[in-house]
C-alpha cells in the first residue's frame, strides 16, 4: 500500500478573493444544467481596515475557513501587484525556443530582476501565423508575505493568480471580443484588456495620479491596441467610480454577463472574481496549465499540500494502530508465556515419580504440549492484514469526503470513520461506495445534523463481512 496517496480522492478546490474591501471565499460544483455556488462567503472591512496587515488578514481567512472546511484555494490577488502581457511567436516556432525566449524577456526587458519576482507564462493562443503567450509575474516579497499569512489560517494554496485573470475566466465572451476592464482599488486603479477569456494586458496607476486622467489612460490603451489590430468595443467596471469619470470614458459601459448561469447570480458582480478562481478549481490539478505566481506549478503545490496533509493524517492513524497492535502482541505473548511457565513446572515435577509412570505421563503431556504449540502458532500465523482495511477504505471513500479519524475496535467488532461530508449527496454515496465492498458489511451512518446542508459532520460504522478476508493466510 503507498501510505502517501491520500485517504480521499481529489479535494474540492474553492476560490479566494482578496481586496481592499473585503475577502470573497466561493466553491463551485458542476451540474448537468451548468456551474452551482455551493459557498459564497465574504469578510467585509472597514476603510479603516488595510489588508496589508498580515494579522487582520489571517484573522478574517481564518473566520471563512472555520466556516466553509474547505482546505485546497486558489488565490486571486489585486491587479495591482501583479504585472501582465503578451508576447506573439510565430507558429511554426518549436515550445523549446519559445522557452528560450521567454527566459531572455526575464533577462533582459521586465521591469524587475529575475530574483525579485516570481513569474510564469502560458500559451493563450493559437492560429496558423502567431503562437501568443502570457506572461506575468509578482514581487516575490509580496507573494511570500501573503502565502506566510494563508499558512497561518491551515488553508493550503494551489496557485496565486490575479484578479483579472480571475475575472476573464468568468466572462461571457464573443470570439475575438477585446473588453477594456477598469477597477477602482483604495489606493490604486487597474487598467487591463481581456479577450477571448484571457487577460492579454494589465498596468495600475495609483488614484492620486489618475485622476481626471481616466479617460486619457484608457485612450491610450485603445490606440495601442488599434495599432495591433485589435478593437476594443466597451469596457467594464469594477469598484466605485464617480459620474463625471465615466462620462468621460470613451467606450461604451456594459453589464457583465457570465459565461454560465451560476445559482442565479449573472447579475451579482461582487462574487465574480471569487467565482472565476473557484472554476479553475474545477480542473484538475493534471490539466491545470495556467499561470501560477507561486514558486512551485499548481500540480505540484497541490501534490506537497496533499501529501503534508495525509502525512499528518496517517502519523495520527498509525499511532493508533500501533497501540492496537502492541495490545494484541502483549496479549499472545502473556498467553503464551503463561502456557510455557505451566509446563516447564509440570515437567520438571516428572522427575520426583517413578520411571514407568513418569515417562508415560512425559509422553502424554509432550503430546498435548505439541498440539497447543500447533494451535498457537496458527494464532500467531493467522494475524489479520489490516493494511487490507486501510487500503479499502480508501479506496472506498468518495469525492467530497474528508476523513478525520479511523476507530478498529477488534476483527469481529464494530469498525468507525468519522470526518466532514461537503453535502448530503456525499454523504449518501459514501455509504453505497461501503455496501458496494466485498469486505465490509453493515453499513450504517446516524442521522445527525439534520438541519445542516453542507459541511456536515458525521460518523460512520461497518463491519468487516469474514475475518478470514483479511487474514495472512
Amino acid at each position: 500500500m503507498n501510505l502517501l496517496k491520500s485517504i480521499s480522492n481529489e479535494d474540492p478546490i474553492g476560490g479566494l478573493e482578496i481586496e481592499d474591501g473585503a475577502i470573497r471565499f466561493a466553491l463551485l460544483k458542476k451540474e448537468r444544467t451548468g456551474l452551482k455556488a455551493i459557498h459564497l462567503m465574504e469578510e467585509r472591512l472597514s476603510e479603516k481596515e488595510d489588508i496589508d496587515n498580515d494579522i487582520l488578514l489571517t484573522d478574517k481567512i481564518t473566520k471563512l475557513a472555520k466556516k466553509n472546511k474547505i482546505k485546497y484555494v486558489i488565490i486571486s490577488v489585486p491587479s495591482n501587484n501583479i504585472f501582465i502581457k503578451t508576447y506573439n511567436f510565430p507558429a511554426i516556432m518549436p515550445d523549446n525556443k519559445i522557452t528560450e525566449s521567454m527566459d531572455l524577456v526575464l533577462d533582459l526587458q521586465l521591469p524587475k530582476k529575475k530574483q525579485e519576482i516570481y513569474c510564469d507564462w502560458m500559451q493563450i493562443e493559437k492560429n496558423e501565423t502567431d503562437k501568443k503567450i502570457a506572461l506575468s509575474y509578482i514581487i516575490k516579497s509580496r507573494a511570500d508575505k501573503l502565502l506566510a499569512a494563508i499558512k497561518k489560517t491551515g488553508l493550503k494554496v494551489v496557485a496565486i493568480e490575479s484578479r483579472i485573470m480571475s475575472f476573464s475566466r468568468i466572462l461571457k465572451q464573443t470570439k475575438d471580443e477585446a473588453l477594456l476592464v477598469i477597477e477602482k482599488g483604495k489606493n490604486m486603479s487597474s487598467l487591463a484588456v481581456v479577450m477571448n477569456n484571457n487577460a492579454i494586458f494589465s498596468q495600475s496607476i495609483p488614484n492620486n495620479k489618475l485622476n481626471d486622467n481616466l479617460s486619457k489612460e484608457a485612450q491610450k490603451i485603445i490606440n495601442y491596441y488599434d495599432w495591433l489590430n485589435i478593437t476594443i468595443r466597451n469596457t467594464i467596471l469594477i469598484g466605485d467610480f464617480k459620474d463625471q469619470k465615466i462620462k468621460k470614458l470613451p467606450l461604451k459601459i456594459v453589464e457583465v454577463e457570465t459565461i454560465s448561469k451560476i445559482n442565479g447570480l449573472e447579475k451579482d458582480l461582487k462574487w465574480f472574481i471569487a467565482l472565476g478562481a473557484a472554476m479553475r478549481g474545477l480542473i484538475p490539478r493534471k490539466d491545470d496549465q495556467i499561470i501560477s505566481l507561486m514558486n512551485i506549478g499548481t500540480e505540484k503545490a497541490y501534490k506537497q499540500e496533499k501529501i503534508n496533509s495525509t502525512t499528518n493524517f496517517l502519523i495520527s492513524l498509525n499511532a493508533a494502530l500501533a497501540i492496537f497492535f502492541f495490545a494484541a502482541f502483549m496479549a499472545t505473548w502473556s498467553l503464551i508465556s503463561i502456557i510455557q511457565n505451566n509446563y516447564i513446572k509440570q515437567i520438571s515435577s516428572f522427575y520426583i515419580l517413578p520411571s514407568s509412570e513418569n515417562s508415560m505421563i512425559l509422553n502424554e503431556k509432550v503430546a498435548d504440549f505439541n498440539s497447543l504449540i500447533d494451535q498457537m502458532s496458527v494464532i500467531v500465523q493467522k494475524e489479520p492484514l489490516w493494511s487490507k482495511v486501510i487500503e479499502e477504505t480508501k479506496n472506498k471513500v468518495v469525492v467530497g469526503i474528508s476523513i478525520n479519524n479511523i476507530a478498529l475496535s477488534s476483527i469481529d467488532g464494530l469498525l468507525s470513520i468519522t470526518g466532514i461530508a461537503i453535502n448530503r449527496e456525499a454523504i449518501n454515496a459514501l455509504k453505497q461506495s461501503f455496501e458496494s465492498s466485498e469486505i465490509f458489511g453493515e453499513v450504517a451512518i446516524p442521522l445527525d445534523n439534520l438541519g445542516k446542508k453542507v459541511d456536515i459532520p458525521f460518523s460512520m460504522t461497518f463491519r468487516i463481512k469474514s475475518p478470514e478476508l483479511i487474514y495472512n493466510k
